[in-house]
């Protein structure tokens, strides 16, 4: 009997394990990467007092026009001041992909564009 116990135990003891062991490996997952990162920051700027950063390289455009990257090391107070007007301009270009989002939604569903939209109304032969 106490075989019986045991083994149905065992049994659903691993079946009770799964979801523990798929969330804990979901979160590692997750994790290890930005702790990574973090660590190659950290020592970056233990070693050099500067942190990468990564801007855009306006003037170095392809011939189709693509934007590039460009990791640079700059003093922490400045890359704070970039990052603030990296964010402020990013917001504002996906503000405008959501009004350009929900104008096609509405003429997707027939409705005609709400008033005050930033983009203007689309023809009707797109």
């Amino acid at each position: 009997m106490d075989k019986r116990k045991s083994k149905s135990g065992g049994v659903l003891g691993s079946l009770l394990a799964l979801p523990f062991d798929f969330i804990s490996g979901y979160l590692v997952g997750l994790l290890a990467p930005v702790a990574a990162l973090a660590a190659i920051v950290g020592g970056i700027y233990l070693l050099t007092r500067k942190v990468p950063f990564l801007s855009h390289t306006w003037p170095d455009r392809d011939a189709e026009g693509e934007q590039h990257l460009a990791l640079k090391l700059m003093p922490a107070d400045q890359a704070q001041a970039v990052f603030v007007r990296e964010k402020e301009r990013i917001s504002a270009d996906l503000n405008a992909m959501g009004a350009e989002i929900r104008v096609l939604a509405e003429q997707a569903k027939g409705q005609p564009p709400e008033a005050g939209g930033t983009r203007a109304a689309i023809s009707e032969e797109d």
